[in-house]
C-alpha cells in the first residue's frame, strides 16, 4: 500500500537520527569541538525547522496582521492632519484602528486558508502526491525495536488545528460586519426612518409637527461642502414639508463654484413650491480687506447675517428659524436639533467638531457662564457634564457651534410677533455698557422690545462674536434663557473630521471606550482660552476671552 511521503523535515530527524553526528540532542559536552558544532548546528536547524513547519501558519498570520494594521493606521493618520492630541487621545485611535484592523485581517486569513485547504484537496485527488512504497521502520518501532504507535500523516494531524484556526478568523471577520451593520447608536437617527419615508413619499405638509420654520444660511467660498449640504437639506424640507419652510441664503464675494451650485439649488427649491430668497454673487455689504478677528470682521459677518434674516420680517408666519453655518450635517440631524427638549427651547445648538475637538470655543459657555473644554465632555459644571454624559441637551449660557435654532418672535416686530416673550419687565436691567441700555425703559417688556439684529460689540463690551451676541442678547434683553447644547447634533466643516466625530467615535464600541476606559481622561478640566490667559476676566456673569 501506497503511503504519503514523510516530509522534509520528518526525514531529515531519521537521518539525524542515524548519523554518529547527531547521536544526542542536545549534544554531549564531551564530544571533540568540531563534532560538537555540527551536533549543535544540525539540532539547531532541526529545531527551527520543526517550529517553522508548525507554526508558518501563524508567522505568516502575524505578518498579515502587522501590515494591515500599518495601512489602516497610516490611512487613519492622513486623514486627521492637523489634529490636537488632546482632543484625539492615542490609545482612542489605536482602539479604533484595532477594531477597523481585526475583521479585515481575519477575512484575509480566512480566505487564504479556505483556499489553501481547495488546493490541498484537489491536489490529493488529482493524485499529484508524492508516494513511497515503504513505510519508515521508526513510523512503527522504536529504536529498540518495540512496537510503536502509528502516527498519521503530519497533513492530517494540522487538519483539525488549521479548521479550528479557520473557524476563529471567520468568527472575527463575522464580527466586523456585525460591529459595521450596528454602527449607528439608535439616539443618534431617531428621526432617520421618518426622514427616509418623507423622501419616498411627498407630501406638501411634510411629516413633521406642521411648525413654520425660517431655514437661514450664508456662504462663501463653499463649493465643498455645498453639494452635501443641498442633498440634506432638500432631504429635510420634504420631511417638514414644502408648505411649512422658507429658504433665504445669501452668497456674497465667492471665487469658486459657490455662486453657481446655490442657484441650480434655487430652481430645486422653484420646482418644489417652496417659498424663498435666494441671493448670490451679492456685493451690497463691503467686504474687509483683511478678515482677522477684529471688529470690521464681526462688522461684515452681522451684516451679512442680519441680510439673511431680512425677508423673515415680511414673511412672519414662521416661528422657528434654523440657521445653519457651512457645516456637513445630515438632515436627520437637524430635525434632531429642531426637536431638542422636545421643543421646549429658546434657542438649540449642535456641536461642530474639528481638529482640536469642539471648535467654536469663542462662542460656547457652560450653563454658569465658564469657559468649555474642546475635549469631551466639554463642561465642568455639574449639570452639562452630566447631560453630556448622558447624551442629553445640556443647559449652556451661550452657543451656536455650526447650527443653530431658535425662537423667531425677537427678531419680528412687537405687533407681529406670536406670543413667545413675556409681558412683564425683566428684573435685571441691561449694563450700562449694552448698546441698548440707553433706549431700554426701565418697564419695558420682552414682548415690547424693538426687534433684534446680529451686531458687532462694544468698545466698552466684552469683545465677542455676532454668534455669541444673539444668545447673550436673548438672555439679556427677551429673558430668553432656556439655552442648550445639544451633543446628538454633530456637524463639522470639514468632511474628514465629520466622518470621524459623526460617524467613528459614536460607534457603541468607541463610544464605551470613550465613556469607560477614557472617561474624559481629565483633560476637558483645561480650557481654551483665546488670548492671555492672566487677561480673562468676568462680565456680566460670563467669563471673556481675553482677545483684547
Amino acid at each position: 500500500m501506497r503511503a504519503p511521503s514523510p516530509g522534509l523535515f520528518h526525514r531529515l530527524n531519521i537521518a539525524l537520527r542515524l548519523s554518529p553526528a547527531a547521536a544526542s540532542f542536545p549534544p554531549s559536552s564531551k564530544a571533540a569541538p568540531l563534532q560538537l558544532v555540527l551536533q549543535l548546528f544540525a539540532w539547531s536547524v532541526t529545531t527551527i525547522g520543526r517550529l517553522v513547519l508548525h507554526f508558518h501558519i501563524l508567522l505568516i498570520s502575524l505578518y498579515a496582521l502587522r501590515h494591515v494594521w500599518n495601512r489602516v493606521l497610516e490611512y487613519v493618520t492622513l486623514q486627521l492632519v492637523g489634529h490636537w492630541e488632546p482632543a484625539f487621545p492615542q490609545n482612542r485611535t489605536y482602539f479604533i484602528v484595532a477594531l477597523i484592523t481585526v475583521p479585515i485581517w481575519s477575512a484575509g486569513m480566512a480566505g487564504a486558508l479556505a483556499v489553501l485547504a481547495g488546493v490541498r484537496y484537489l491536489w490529493r485527488r488529482l493524485g499529484r502526491g508524492r508516494t513511497r512504497l515503504y513505510d519508515p521502520l521508526a513510523d512503527f518501532e522504536s529504536e529498540g525495536g518495540s512496537p510503536r504507535r502509528l502516527r498519521p500523516p503530519p497533513a492530517r494531524r494540522s487538519i483539525p488545528w488549521l479548521f479550528f484556526l479557520w473557524c476563529g478568523f471567520v468568527g472575527m471577520a463575522a464580527f466586523g460586519v456585525y460591529m459595521r451593520r450596528t454602527y449607528e447608536l439608535p439616539i443618534d437617527h431617531r428621526f432617520k426612518a421618518d426622514v427616509e419615508l418623507a423622501n419616498r413619499e411627498l407630501r406638501r405638509e411634510g411629516y413633521g409637527t406642521g411648525e413654520k420654520i425660517f431655514l437661514a444660511a450664508m456662504f462663501y467660498n463653499n463649493a465643498g461642502v455645498l453639494p452635501y449640504w443641498i442633498t440634506e437639506v432638500t432631504k429635510l424640507i420634504n420631511y417638514l414639508g414644502p408648505d411649512n419652510v422658507f429658504v433665504s441664503i445669501v452668497e456674497s464675494n465667492s471665487g469658486d463654484e459657490t455662486a453657481t451650485l446655490l442657484e441650480a439649488f434655487d430652481g430645486t427649491l422653484a420646482s418644489m413650491g417652496v417659498s424663498r430668497s435666494v441671493l448670490t454673487r451679492d456685493t451690497s455689504i463691503p467686504r474687509p480687506q483683511s478678515m482677522e478677528t477684529k471688529t470690521p470682521r464681526i462688522e461684515f459677518l452681522a451684516a451679512v447675517r442680519n441680510l439673511v434674516m431680512k425677508p423673515l420680517a415680511t414673511h412672519t408666519e414662521y416661528t422657528r428659524v434654523v440657521f445653519s453655518n457651512d457645516v456637513f450635517i445630515e438632515a436627520e440631524s437637524i430635525v434632531e436639533l429642531i426637536q431638542t427638549k422636545e421643543g421646549d427651547y429658546d434657542m438649540a445648538c449642535g456641536l461642530d467638531l474639528a481638529y482640536w475637538g469642539l471648535y467654536d470655543q469663542w462662542v460656547i459657555r457652560d450653563r454658569l457662564g465658564g469657559l468649555a473644554s474642546t475635549v469631551w465632555p466639554y463642561f465642568q459644571e455639574r449639570l452639562g457634564y452630566e447631560a453630556v454624559m448622558a447624551d442629553e441637551p445640556a443647559p449652556v449660557f451661550s452657543c451656536w457651534n455650526g447650527i443653530v435654532s431658535f425662537k423667531s418672535d425677537p427678531f419680528l416686530p412687537p405687533s407681529k410677533r406670536h406670543g413667545q416673550l413675556s409681558t412683564s419687565p425683566l428684573s435685571r436691567p441691561l449694563l450700562p455698557t449694552h448698546p441698548s441700555a440707553a433706549t431700554t425703559p426701565a418697564n419695558m417688556t420682552p414682548a415690547e422690545t424693538p426687534a433684534l439684529i446680529f451686531r458687532a460689540s462694544t468698545e466698552t463690551e466684552c469683545f465677542s462674536s455676532e454668534s455669541f451676541l444673539l444668545p447673550y442678547d436673548y438672555r439679556r434683553r427677551f429673558g430668553l434663557e432656556k439655552i442648550y447644547a445639544n451633543p446628538r447634533v454633530i456637524n463639522s466643516y470639514t468632511w474628514e473630521f465629520y466622518v470621524w466625530f459623526k460617524y467613528v467615535c459614536r460607534h457603541w464600541m468607541v463610544k464605551w471606550w470613550i465613556e469607560n476606559v477614557e472617561s474624559g481622561g481629565q483633560m476637558f478640566r483645561a480650557k481654551m482660552i483665546l488670548g492671555n490667559p492672566s487677561n480673562l476676566y468676568t462680565s456680566d456673569g460670563f467669563e471673556c476671552h481675553p482677545w483684547r
